[in-house]
């Protein structure tokens, strides 16, 4: 497990990813989550949310979510 701090640069593009997955919706959290797989570069997630299959990471490679 990693700790990621998100900071005040991130909120453009939670709203650009919000913007994206808006039929969804993505809330802030999916968003964050997103944005931490971007920035380290992984692909795996560990998330109760059933949508995390739809998400792209900088639109190509999809997350697998751990707990599917």
């Amino acid at each position: 497990m990693e700790i990621f701090d998100l900071t005040k640069e991130h909120l453009s593009r939670i709203i650009e990813l919000q913007k994206k997955y808006s039929d969804i919706p993505m809330d802030f959290a999916d968003a964050t989550l997103l944005i931490t797989a971007e920035t380290l570069n992984i692909s795996k997630v560990f998330s109760i949310d059933k949508d995390f299959f739809i998400y792209r990471i900088l639109g190509k490679r999809h997350l697998e979510n751990l707990m599917r």
